[in-house]
C-alpha cells in the first residue's frame, strides 16, 4: 500500500466554518474538506493541509463490475462537484505547514473494500465519496443496485472498512 500523501488546499470564499468543499487531487479523487471552526486558524482563503492515499493500479478481475458500477456513481458526483466549484489540491510549501491539517484517509476513491453492515455482517463495497472531518474520515460507500435500479450506499466510518 502507498504512503499518504500530504497536499493542501485553498478554503473558498463563501465557505463557513465547518463547511465543506471539494478537493481534487493529483489523480482525479475528489474529497470533501471540512473548513476549520472558527479560531482554529479559519478564515476564507486560507490554506488547510490535508492527506490522502493515492490511487495504485492493479484490482482483481471479479471487482471489475463493483468498481466500474461505483466509479459511475463517483463520475457523476465529481461533475456534479466541479459544477458547483470544487477546488483543486495544491503543493504545500517547503516550510513546516502551521496550519490545520485533517487526520489522512486510509482508503481511496475507488477502493474496493468489506464494509460491516448494522447487522454484523460484511458486504462487499466501492468508496465513492471521502469526507475528511475534524473527528475523522468518513466514506460514502456503493453497495451494488436495489431491485428498482437505485443505488444502495452506506456511510461508513474507518473502522467500519477493511481491505478485501
Amino acid at each position: 500500500m502507498a504512503a499518504p500523501v500530504t497536499m493542501g488546499a485553498v478554503v473558498p470564499e463563501g465557505v463557513a466554518p465547518g463547511g465543506y468543499f471539494a478537493v481534487q487531487t493529483p489523480d482525479n479523487q475528489m474529497i470533501q474538506v471540512q473548513a476549520p471552526e472558527e479560531g482554529g486558524g479559519y478564515s476564507a482563503g486560507s490554506t488547510v493541509a490535508f492527506a490522502y492515499m493515492p490511487m495504485e493500479v492493479g484490482e482483481h478481475p471479479a471487482d471489475a463490475a463493483l468498481f466500474a458500477e461505483g466509479m459511475a456513481i463517483a463520475n457523476a458526483k465529481q461533475q456534479e462537484l466541479e459544477a458547483a466549484g470544487a477546488v483543486a489540491a495544491i503543493a504545500l510549501p517547503e516550510a513546516d505547514f502551521a496550519g490545520f491539517q485533517f487526520q489522512p484517509a486510509m482508503f481511496r476513491t475507488g477502493d474496493s473494500l468489506y464494509v460491516t453492515r448494522s447487522d454484523g455482517s460484511e458486504s462487499p463495497c466501492t468508496v465513492t465519496e471521502i469526507f475528511l472531518l475534524a473527528m475523522g474520515p468518513m466514506y460514502t460507500v456503493y453497495l451494488g443496485q436495489a431491485e428498482d435500479g437505485t443505488a444502495i450506499t452506506k456511510n461508513a466510518e474507518e473502522s467500519d472498512l477493511r481491505k478485501m
